[in-house]
């Protein structure tokens, strides 16, 4: 069975991608795609009248349960397409991608053995006009870059590999299993003699040996990042449910994850509610640096849930009750809503003036949960989600607060463009990725008597 590719979205960094020009896309739509249930050396996908690969000592490989096996024990041996449209090895050139365009390659690769000092095999492919190439190295326990490791990962069991050059752009990302884990990255190796307009999968010379199985790979024109998939918050890798008894946050005192200034009128309940009542103070609490900064990085993608009822709002010129941020150091990698008795505000710069009305729903009948993700690398890659309803997407980062010092969730009054009475019920993020709203379901016992 093939897989699908249906994981968390994100975007090249500010260099690089931007959306909402860059659009999602699964590899299942792409133009070409090889499923390895028949030799890619012998299948004419184009309709060219001629095969689309060649393969360089073309016994290298053998296909068995929808894989094709590398064994490139010895170097030099690689599935490759480098030839004129009409001629065999022709699929890469009669897609045509140019540097205008970009292209996105993605393969699903299982590293077997690895005995290479360049890696077991490679992932390579370059447009027509540049001399700036995509190269992915696979390890046995890393994925490497013209020398500079990406991520360290057991290669041995099946992983997805999507590399993506943007139009215009001479830099490329990379993303494992639909995880960002490198953006805007340069070639992937130097080669000055000429333009390499090819696509190579294997091992291209003596540097590289070793066996794998590829299960497809599959490769279109343009850039697309990865479709993002839903999870629930419940299944959240860390979570703050409000209880008394969790001593990683306090209504009235420092602990261990967060900080807290103006702690006035602020209780937490066995119940699992935090509430706010002011009461003339600014009350604001913020992770420390162990719970979020020591893990979340410029290109970390993330998702963070909140739920919260809004009891009132104290501000004469503005419906705006609770602030809550969420931010990695990128210059343009904070979030920031405002949340009033009736009203969702995006807030793009210091001004409130600028803010951007998300919605205008009641929060104040009853407990709403709030999502925001981050796709880790684009100036306008958050999403909003209000009970399961996406309210606003492709929204810019604010541009005033930004960099390491404001790398952090943070939630409450910080100051006085913000008022009122407040009930948190639970935060909850996961910094593996930007996921669509999923709802929890609690599990429940049933009692029989």
């Amino acid at each position: 069975m093939k897989h699908t590719t249906l994981l968390l979205s994100a975007v090249f960094a500010g260099a690089a991608l931007s959306a909402p020009a860059i659009e999602t896309r699964d590899s299942s739509q792409f133009t070409y795609k090889y499923e390895m249930d028949v030799r890619p050396d012998l299948q004419d996908l184009d309709g060219a009248g001629a095969n689309d690969f060649t393969g360089w000592n073309d016994n290298f490989f053998t296909l068995g349960e929808g894989a094709m096996t590398i064994d490139a024990s010895s170097n030099g041996k690689y599935l490759g397409s480098a030839a004129e449209v009409g001629s065999n090895g022709d699929i890469w050139r009669a897609l045509g991608a140019s540097s205008t365009d970009g292209f996105t390659v993605e393969a699903r690769v299982k590293v077997t053995e690895c005995t290479g000092a360049n890696g077991a095999i490679c992932i390579e492919a370059g447009p027509s006009d540049s001399k700036v190439y995509a190269r992915l190295n696979l390890f046995g326990d890393k994925i490497k870059w013209n020398g500079t490791t990406l991520t360290n990962l057991d290669t041995s069991v099946w992983h997805t590999y999507r590399i993506a050059r943007e139009g215009g752009k001479a830099v490329h990302a990379v993303w494992v299993d639909d995880v960002l884990v490198a953006s805007n990255l340069g070639t992937g190796f130097t080669y000055d003699k000429s333009t390499l307009y090819r696509m190579l999968l294997g091992s291209p010379g003596g540097g590289w040996t070793g066996k794998a199985q590829v299960d497809y790979l599959r490769f279109t024109k343009g850039a697309y990042v990865p479709v993002p998939v839903p999870k629930a918050s419940i299944d959240f890798p860390v979570k703050y449910e409000m209880d008394a008894n969790d001593t990683r946050i306090s209504a009235s005192a420092n602990a261990s994850d967060w900080t807290i200034n103006g702690q006035s009128g602020a209780t937490i309940g066995m119940n699992g509610v935090l509430s706010v009542v002011p009461n003339g103070k600014q009350p604001y609490w913020r992770t420390t640096d162990s719970a979020w900064k020591n893990s979340v990085t410029a290109d970390t993608a993330f998702t963070v849930e909140f739920a919260a009822k809004i009891n009132s709002c104290t501000l004469g010129n503005g419906d705006r009750t609770l602030q809550f941020w969420a931010a990695t150091p990128r210059a343009t990698g904070s979030g920031i809503l405002n949340i009033g008795m009736n009203h969702v505000y995006w807030q793009p710069t210091a001004s409130m003036d600028a803010n951007i009305e998300l919605d205008s729903s009641d929060n104040s009948d009853h407990k709403h949960v709030f999502r925001i993700t981050y796709d880790g690398a684009s100036s306008t890659g958050f999403t909003v989600w209000r009970d399961g309803v996406k309210i606003g997407e492709n929204l810019g980062g604010n541009q005033t607060w930004t960099g390491a010092n404001f790398n952090m969730v943070r939630f409450g009054i910080p100051g006085t463009t913000v008022g009122g009475a407040f009930n948190i019920f639970y935060i909850r993020w996961d910094t593996t990725g930007a996921y669509d709203w999923k709802e929890s379901v609690r599990p429940f016992t049933l009692v029989v008597r």
